[in-house]
């Protein structure tokens, strides 16, 4: 009796932990089916697990799997509902990693959400909290870009700040993806209305961009032509924007589909409407409703599938009925009409083919002479540019021994001549204040002979002499310069850290001088083969096309030396917004 007894809780232990089993591989395949937007598929297999029993861990994460099925058919609502259901499952488990993952993917999906009025920063302080125990680069990372996209509308600045730290902890884990997907939040923050420095947004737009297509991330590159046409669009430029929209519109996306159509469109009416083409801007307003509507309405999305597809099935079978009586009674004039229409298409595109082969001979001449030309052109500037600093440097070299050997050594005598005949004379008050002003004269000629040297000595580096120049040039309650690196952890070739250092601490200077600046942020970031270095100010900023040839190294003659070593120089400044200047330089 009791060998048959435990038979049986043999047999029945078997078919527990195979059905046991069978559920855990039912939602990994849910896991990879939702992973590939396989939307049709994970549909079948949710309704197939509702049926079944499940372990209190398969429940939490088949309530996870659910919410991100939902989050992908924009039904929010349900989404929500389903994390917090994954996350109070998760709790009782005590699988705090899993918890914070959630609070995470709560915070994203509601800044989604317009004009949400749920508080999502007891989600964030929650993740947040987790990381810093946990000191994870990974969770740290999508910690603070959480937080920047939460500053994103209320405090802009504050949101850069935060997408910066998140660039810091990311590269940590060279997840260069990930690092994308920030610059792409830091370029939308920059073409906010609140800071509308478009440059700068176009700039990380760009960086991501290369990742995105490297990668071939559709739906990512589908955003950041989005993000370009808006960028466009701002500045006034209705062809480059109309131009991105087509582009994101051409892209094959399905994760958010119905979604993005819709933004795509809309933007597109509106553009269209800018540019006075009311006819497409009306045309693309209806398209716009129609997705928006499929978003709006499940039961009308539905019913429009529904008939949409009887309207389809009717019509075909009517064209096949059409096209049997067609093929029957005109067989051979069909087939005449054809050779004809083939051999119509062939010679034409030969035709058109010959013309456009000409036309492009024709345009290449005319570019290769302009290359040329441009090129003579920028070979002769440089090689002034080159002349003047040459010069520059020589000249303070020789003012430099001057006063160093000459005016030096006078003072050097005066002083000794000065303090003999104090033992002799009796008006030692006198002599005391004379013989301190040439002790200060002496210490101010050498200062200004060792000038020449400021900033990059020795084995001090780049990062350690604009940091040193950021202490010296900060005047508390007036301006605050703060350096931001990240990376740097080697020397570079000197003559760069020269030439960088001299670019930075004149433009430092001219945040002194010119922009009437409280705070100066000066981010240096350098990767495997690029040094990357950005001067923003809170000052009055400046009109672009007024830049004036100063004395000394000006911006103009900057950005030539920084385009002489192949690098590029972007300036973004707006009137009562500031002014950022960023150089981007390979190694």
């Amino acid at each position: 009796m009791n060998s048959f007894k435990n038979t049986i809780f043999s047999i029945a232990a078997m078919v527990i932990v195979a059905f046991s089993f069978a559920q855990n591989k039912a939602l990994v395949l849910l896991q990879k089916s939702i992973a590939t937007n396989n939307i049709d598929s994970s549909r079948i297999m949710i309704n197939q697990l509702n049926k079944v029993g499940l372990s209190t861990l398969d429940k939490a994460r088949f309530a996870y799997c659910k919410a991100n099925y939902y989050k992908l058919l924009n039904e929010d609502d349900l989404a929500y509902t389903n994390y917090l259901e994954a996350k109070t499952t998760f709790l009782q488990l005590d699988s705090l990693s899993k918890v914070a993952k959630i609070n995470i993917e709560i915070t994203s999906l509601l800044l989604a959400i317009e004009n949400n009025t749920i508080d999502y920063n007891v989600y964030i302080n929650e993740f947040l909290e987790y990381a810093q125990q946990s000191k994870d680069t990974q969770f740290l990372s999508e910690a603070y870009m959480q937080l920047g996209k939460s500053f994103y509308n209320s405090n802009p600045n504050l949101a850069i700040t935060y997408f910066f730290k998140a660039l810091k902890e990311s590269r940590l884990k060279k997840d260069v993806v990930y690092e994308a997907r920030i610059m792409q939040n830091l370029g939308a923050t920059y073409a906010s209305d609140k800071i509308l420095k478009l440059d700068s947004a176009l700039f990380f737009y760009d960086k991501a961009m290369k990742v995105y297509e490297q990668k071939q991330l559709k739906e990512y590159i589908s955003y950041i032509y989005i993000n370009r046409g808006v960028v466009f669009t701002k500045q006034k430029k209705y062809e480059k924007a109309i131009a991105s929209f087509h582009k994101a519109d051409t892209v094959s996306v399905q994760e958010f589909k119905n979604k993005n159509k819709a933004i795509i469109y809309d933007f597109l009416a509106n553009a269209y409407k800018e540019s006075g083409d009311y006819k497409n801007a009306i045309a693309y307003l209806e398209k716009q409703k129609v997705y928006q509507d499929i978003l709006d309405e499940n039961e009308q999305k539905k019913a429009i599938i529904e008939i949409d597809t009887k309207y389809k099935t009717a019509e075909k079978e009517k064209e096949n009925i059409a096209l049997r009586g067609v093929v029957s009674q005109n067989k051979m004039i069909l087939s005449i009409l054809l050779i004809i229409l083939f051999f119509s298409i062939v010679i034409g595109f030969l035709a058109f083919k010959n013309i456009k082969s000409k036309k492009k001979i024709v345009e290449q001449k005319k570019e290769i002479e302009v290359t040329n030309l441009v090129n003579q052109l920028k070979e002769n500037q440089l090689h002034e540019i080159d002349k003047m600093l040459l010069v520059q440097d020589k000249e303070r070299q020789k003012i430099a021994d001057e006063l160093h050997d000459n005016l030096g050594s006078l003072l050097t005598t005066l002083k000794i001549n000065f303090e003999t005949l104090h033992h002799t004379e009796k008006n030692t008050t006198l002599f005391d204040k004379t013989n301190q002003l040439i002790d200060e004269a002496y210490k101010e000629v050498r200062n200004i002979a060792h000038l020449k040297n400021i900033g990059v000595i020795g084995k001090e580096g780049l990062l350690v002499a604009v940091k040193k120049m950021a202490t010296k040039m900060s005047v508390p309650n007036k301006i605050v310069f703060t350096v931001i690196p990240s990376g740097l952890h080697n020397r570079i070739d000197n003559t760069i850290e020269v030439l960088l250092f001299r670019i930075i601490q004149e433009l430092a200077t001219n945040c002194i001088k010119h922009a009437q600046a409280s705070e100066v942020n000066i981010y240096m970031n350098q990767y495997d083969n690029e040094i990357n270095i950005m001067v923003e100010d809170n000052g009055k900023g400046f009109y672009i096309n007024n830049i004036k040839h100063n004395e000394g190294i000006g911006l103009k003659n900057m950005e030539r030396k920084i385009e002489q070593l192949s690098g590029t120089f972007t300036i973004d400044s707006k009137i009562g917004k500031g002014t950022t200047i960023i150089i981007d330089l390979p190694l």
